[in-house]
């Protein structure tokens, strides 16, 4: 479940609230990749609305100081092989092994991805990042469908490195499978332009429109995807 918290006037995140039978008490913590807050089973909505109160100016700091991260994003490395997630320059690391796995450590800002083919190593990552995209989608799209009051009929994450969504009129969506390398803000920029198309199926300015009203900076976010673009393709 997410929790809106407003950061400003044009700024907004969410907190990810998991419901714990062990937890004592309720509990927030927060990396590059968001805010996670534990809530114990007992709990109810006031002594929740009370501790996020106390906690307003912890989550603004907070986020500011990871906000921070994504202003390298896109900057080129010699050494080493890299790739983005969430807006994050992540060290990529090969090892050879029995079972897949990945493991994402964001204290030394290093992915190790453990393969059995360590030559197919694009491959293995290609379906992590597909993966972890289409949960991100998923996620996002309940929350802005239901905000836009639009119905989709089917969603599907594809290997496209030309489009990053696209709408069928039929209602099906299609989403990058490299999404997931871009900040938050970005991604949710590309699910509300094509949940737009649900609404007007054109880029006429009623479809502008419709996004400004949900997202008053997606010019920017437009800006960003077309800069970036070629730094996160595999």
């Amino acid at each position: 479940m997410l929790i809106t918290f407003t950061v400003s006037k044009s700024e907004y995140i969410y907190l990810q609230k998991k419901v714990s039978k062990r937890a004592s008490k309720i509990s927030l913590m927060a990396n590059i990749h968001g805010f996670f807050l534990t809530v114990p089973l007992n709990s109810n909505e006031s002594n929740l609305t009370h501790f996020l109160k106390n906690k307003h100016s912890w989550i603004i700091r907070t986020y500011n100081y990871y906000k921070k991260f994504n202003i390298n994003f896109g900057k080129r490395y010699d050494d080493g092989f890299y790739i983005y997630y969430f807006g994050q320059k992540y060290k990529v690391d090969i090892v050879k092994d029995v079972l897949y796995n990945t493991i994402v450590s964001s204290s030394l800002n290093k992915i190790t991805f453990h393969v059995i083919n360590k030559k197919n190593y694009k491959k293995y990552i290609k379906e992590w990042y597909l993966s972890q995209t289409s949960i991100i989608i998923n996620e996002r799209i309940k929350i802005f469908s239901t905000l836009m009051d639009v119905k989709y009929s089917k969603i599907k994450i594809k290997d496209n490195s030309t489009r990053w969504g696209s709408c069928s009129s039929k209602g099906r969506l299609n989403f990058s499978l490299y999404l997931i390398a871009f900040p938050i803000d970005i991604i949710d920029y590309v699910v509300v332009h094509e949940l737009a198309h649900l609404k007007e199926f054109n880029h006429s300015k009623k479809f502008w429109e419709i996004i400004s009203n949900i997202d008053p900076n997606y010019k920017e976010k437009s800006t960003y995807l077309k800069k970036y673009a070629n730094l996160v393709i595999l």
